[in-house]
Order: C-alpha cells, then structure tokens, then sequence
C-alpha cells in the first residue's frame, strides 16, 4: 500500500537517500527543505519517478513555517500518514571567537532539533487526525552515550556538546509523545544511528573502526531500511523505541 510521507530536512545527506527510496518503493513524497534549488535538484535523484514528489520550501525557524507547511499538503490534497523529522543546520553546531558553544546555537540547535519536531508531531495529528499514524525522529548514538574522546582530535569541535544534548532530549520526547499520542494511534519511534561514511577521512575511518564492535561505519545503504521498517504496518506494536542503528557502538 502506497503511504504519503512527509520528510524535512529533505535535501541533506539523509534526507536524499529517504525521499529517493520511498519514491522508488512507490510512495508519495512531501519533501521540505530551506533552499528551492536543492529541492529541485531532488528530482534528478529520483529516476525520473517525481510524479509522487512534492516538494515545500520553507524555512522550519520561521515563524508561521509549520501552518504554511499544513495548508500547502492541504491545498496538494495530500493526507500524510507519516513524518520522518530529519531537520539539521550545520551552522548551529559551530563555535563562537573563544572556541565555545554560544547560548544563541545552544538555542537553535534545541529548537530545531526538539521543539520543532515536538510542534510539528502534534499539528499534523491535529489537522489529519486518523490518517496520520507514524513518526520516526533521526536520532543519533550521542542521544544515548556521550563520544569518546579518542575518536576526536578537537573534542569539542568536531563533536558539539548541544548536538548530543538535543538528541538525548530527542530520545526522551519520542517516549513522552509515544504515551500521549497512544490514543490517537500515532506511534512514535527514533531511529538512532551511529557515524555513516561519506564526510570523513581514512584516518577517523580507521579510529572509528578500532573503537565498534562491527569494526566499521556505516553505509548510506543501511540507513533506509530501519527507517522503512518502523513506518511498515508489521512493526504496528512498536512506539516509544529507541531503534540503535550503530554497529554495536553503544553496547561498549
């Protein structure tokens, strides 16, 4: 059965890889994202099956952007059943002139990565109350643990205290929503994954790979599937998970 699926942060590394594979599987797609051009470009990733694809360019901080969000699906005559909240800013991890993290990016790096997600969750079961069923929040091993300094060079900048903060907070809001959207037969789950290939040198590749069970990262293969399992109609006994996608990281 074909699901509609609503994805932000559409356009980043993740993002790419969902909306790619959920066209192809035969669903409808609502992408967001904050830069137009790149949503476009979105459409060459799809072999050509962007007739399911809709794409929503809006800046998730704005004020307003989440009611824009909900009468644009409507006005598409669209009914999402699922939201995959996926949403990042990389200029929200940086730090300020003293080599520390600023209450400004603290800030934004905790609302884009909870409150929205949070705002977002509860309107959509408001407006499409009893189409809309599932929600899988992007997570991250440092929800759960806290890194380890010998995977770092620079511990503090390659690692950004407010982004393992936020996802734990992520992980616990996914609990919280899990038990107070139960009688609206919304689940609610997180999919945790660990470091995935792609951004990094054959150095961190190699430290990383002495520091996991699995003695590796991930592929961008292994993200979809998780992320497709929790959505699927067998897994309807599961909410409130916390799903670790890591290669054993956590479980040393």
């Amino acid at each position: 059965m074909s699901r509609t699926i609503i994805i932000t942060g559409a356009t980043g590394k993740f993002g790419k890889i969902l909306v790619r594979n959920f066209l192809i599987h035969g669903d409808v797609v609502i992408a967001i994202g904050r830069s137009n051009k790149k949503l476009n470009e979105l459409k060459t990733l799809t072999n050509k099956k962007y007739n399911k694809l809709f794409v929503i360019n809006v800046d998730l901080m704005k004020e307003g952007a989440i009611s824009r969000i909900i009468k644009l699906i409507k006005k598409l005559n669209l009914k999402p059943d699922s939201l995959i909240n996926n949403a990042r800013n990389l200029d929200y991890l940086q730090l300020d002139q003293k080599n520390k993290t600023s209450s400004k990016n603290f800030l934004n790096e905790f609302k884009l990565g909870v409150v929205i997600p949070y705002q977002l969750v509860m309107a959509m079961t408001k407006s499409f109350l009893g189409k809309f069923k599932n929600v899988v929040n992007i997570g991250s091993i440092y929800g759960t643990v806290a890194p380890n300094k010998k995977l770092y060079k620079n511990l503090d900048a390659e690692s950004s205290i407010q982004y393992g903060v936020t996802k734990s907070a992520l992980e616990h809001l996914t609990k919280e929503l899990a038990v107070r959207l139960a009688k609206n037969s919304v689940r609610v789950n997180c999919a945790a994954f660990g470091g995935v290939e792609g951004r990094v040198n054959k150095t961190f590749k190699k430290r990383y790979a002495d520091l996991c069970p699995s003695g590796r990262m991930l592929s961008e293969d292994e993200i979809f599937g998780p992320i497709d399992m929790l959505i699927s109609e067998k897994t309807s006994g599961v909410t409130g998970h916390i799903l670790m996608i890591d290669g054993g990281w956590t479980i040393w």
